[in-house]
């Protein structure tokens, strides 16, 4: 049995990945798909603004690139509005579902950090603070694939933590015995959480030892938080002509934390 209890290294990759698990991509579809619940996507109350605030920003007819797409939520509803749209995700069973439901929309299995799709298009869109996901280094290689891939005029729309994340979070640990199975497994287990901030790199990481009769698993997922001049400058050295802020597009949420702004970067 081999626990981690160490603080991870800055953005560290772990062995087993949440969304590529075969057991746990199947609990994150049905979060996904909970009408209610801001577990996977947001509740679709909040789907819903969210879609209405990025029609207010593009247009029917433009080719919309859906990043982190899940099984296809926000993809359905602009499809439906008119636009011409690519979905792309790296859980299988979301990208299965929502190709199973719609078969006008094009939708890719893959890693968007690796695999970018190929193309252009008028909007990129990637929301549930996918952003803060990734290290410094996949984030920029991603940004310039999203600038590239944009026809001049478009735009990329997304959403980040703010510096409030820290008011919602703190280092700490805690444990979990779920005995007739649960969201980290079907069988009996035991869940290690740990609480990490990198406070000199706006960052949180959150690891997980999964223990079970047969064996042992570790998770870290990261949350990287940004200021609106860093986010600003970001895109702008990227090549983003025009960057804009917008708070309170929701209010408030059940999300990890409610302390998020959307931006709308213009190339």
């Amino acid at each position: 049995m081999e626990i981690r209890n160490n603080k991870p290294t800055l953005f560290e990759k772990s062995t087993c990945n949440i969304w590529t698990d075969p057991y746990i991509q199947q609990q994150m579809l049905k979060e996904h798909l909970n009408p209610v619940s801001d577990g996977a996507s947001r509740k679709q109350e909040s789907i819903l603004r969210i879609t209405d605030f990025i029609l207010s920003h593009t247009k029917p007819g433009n080719r919309l690139l859906d990043l982190g797409c899940g099984p296809g939520l926000y993809a359905t509803l602009f499809k439906d509005k008119g636009y011409d749209v690519t979905g792309i995700d790296f859980n299988k069973a979301s990208i299965e579902y929502g190709a199973g439901k719609r078969k006008d929309i094009a939708y890719i299995w893959g890693d968007y950090i690796k695999e970018y799709p190929d193309g252009k298009y008028d909007t990129v869109i990637m929301i549930y603070c996918d952003l803060g996901t990734h290290s410094d280094s996949d984030r920029d290689r991603l940004l310039k694939n999203i600038y590239h891939s944009l026809d001049d005029n478009g735009i990329f729309i997304f959403d980040v933590f703010t510096e409030e994340l820290v008011k919602d979070k703190q280092e700490g640990k805690s444990w979990d015995y779920v005995p007739n199975g649960g969201f980290w497994s079907q069988e009996e287990y035991l869940l290690l959480s740990q609480t990490f901030h990198y406070p000199e790199n706006n960052a949180f990481s959150y690891q997980y030892n999964l223990l079970t009769k047969d064996e042992t698993k570790h998770f870290i997922v990261w949350d990287r938080y940004y200021t609106e001049e860093e986010i600003t400058l970001i895109l702008q050295n990227i090549g983003f002509r025009k960057v804009t802020i917008h708070k309170n597009v929701l209010g408030g949420n059940d999300f990890t934390s409610d302390s998020e702004m959307f931006i709308v970067a213009e190339k």
